[in-house]
């Protein structure tokens, strides 16, 4: 089978070796990074962490008891932080 694939594979190429060209393939686009943030977040910074998904689903249902939205939430755990260490507390949510 080899002797095979390997004979067509020259008759093929010597039929078409005049004709056959290498046109080099351009790499696709890189999409432009946005240049503006959202108006809804301009002035804010994301802050993030990584944890346990019990403390996704605590807050969840923090959330489903409250009505809340996370960053809400969020902001008013940080404000308890920091007036347990009597940092300044943040007002504008």
């Amino acid at each position: 089978m080899g002797k095979n694939l390997q004979a067509a594979l020259e008759r093929s190429s010597r039929g078409n070796s005049a004709t056959a060209s290498v046109t080099p393939i351009a790499p696709p686009p890189v999409p432009a990074a946005p240049t503006s943030k959202p108006s809804s977040r301009e002035g804010k910074i994301h802050i993030g962490a990584y944890l346990p998904a019990d403390f996704k689903r605590s807050l969840m249902l923090v959330r489903a008891q409250t009505g809340e939205d996370v960053q809400t939430l969020i902001a008013k755990a940080l404000n308890d932080l920091f007036r347990a260490h009597n940092v300044p507390v943040v007002d504008n949510l």
